[in-house]
């Protein structure tokens, strides 16, 4: 049988040390004793830093950059290594949270005016209104349970003279301003919202009413029910109605009513159609298609 001293090379090779390992063994046999200690411990160190931020960098995921950022000078060099990543991860994990939670805002806020303008048309600005948006194709909000659909239309309108002042129109339009309006119809008011949205608030059935009818250009149709909840935090944030006067005539009743609030109470009361009402139209604006 053939004996193999173990310092030969086929002797390292069956203790499991290869071709590299052997010449890294001579190398260490040709230095100094305190040198190859210290090669042989920087050596190890560096592979055992490398194979700790591997693992951290496969074990937190490619945002990780695979080097190590010093926590604290005297912690363990390897330790740091890793924390760092793992920090960085974190942060990295916290920023993508945020970073998520700021898309989920922006997209529930999608469509929604960052700042809602409500512009409103003064009653010798219609002309001017109409020029612009006669050709619109409008389109009715649909309903929702807010205090503006369940309220009296009496109050909702005297908040509407509280925040915005008088209507465009009412039923006296002719006489104040030059325009018929709609004896049907108690009041509109026209906005420009954002100075591109136009819209319409028409009482539904006077004073006899709840809420009202919000229409706007069939373009804008995904922001109606938007600026229909706007307009209702907005009107009954404010601080109480203002007096108004409105006249009405009710087509089912067959009878004009006056009808507004004085600053006490409300008040709905028949009269005789008004003197104006047998004046020559000078125009008159259909507002459905």
């Amino acid at each position: 049988m053939r004996t193999t001293r173990p310092g030969t090379a086929t002797g390292l090779r069956r203790r499991g040390i290869g071709a590299v390992g052997l010449r890294a063994a001579v190398l260490l046999c040709l230095v100094a004793p305190a040198v190859r200690a210290q090669s042989v411990v920087e050596i190890l160190q560096r592979q055992r830093l490398e194979a700790r931020i591997a693992e951290a960098a496969a074990e937190l995921g490619p945002f990780v950059a695979p080097r190590p950022v010093p926590l604290a000078e005297t912690a363990d060099p390897f330790d740091r290594a890793y924390a760092a990543i793992a920090a960085r991860r974190r942060a990295l994990a916290d920023s993508a949270r945020v970073a998520a939670a700021a898309q989920y805002l922006a997209d529930s806020l999608a469509g929604i005016p960052v700042r809602t303008v409500w512009n409103k048309v003064e009653p010798d600005e219609q002309g001017a209104f109409l020029e612009r948006f006669r050709e619109v194709f409008w389109r009715a909000s649909d309903p929702r349970r807010l205090a503006l659909d369940t309220t009296a239309t009496p109050v909702v309108r005297g908040r509407l003279q509280s925040v915005f002042g008088r209507p465009t129109r009412n039923a006296d339009a002719l006489r104040q301003v030059g325009y018929t309006g709609n004896e049907y119809v108690q009041f509109e008011y026209w906005f420009v919202v954002n100075d591109s949205i136009p819209v319409l608030l028409l009482d539904l059935d006077g004073p006899f009413g709840r809420g009202l009818l919000l229409a706007g250009s069939e373009a804008f149709a995904d922001q109606l029910p938007l600026l229909k909840a706007d307009l209702s935090e907005r009107l009954f944030a404010a601080s109480g109605p203002a007096p108004f006067v409105d006249y009405y005539h009710s087509f089912e009743r067959r009878q004009w009513y006056r009808t507004g609030y004085n600053g006490t109470e409300y008040f709905t009361v028949e009269i005789r159609p008004p003197g104006w009402v047998q004046s020559r139209a000078v125009d008159r604006w259909v507002i459905h298609r």
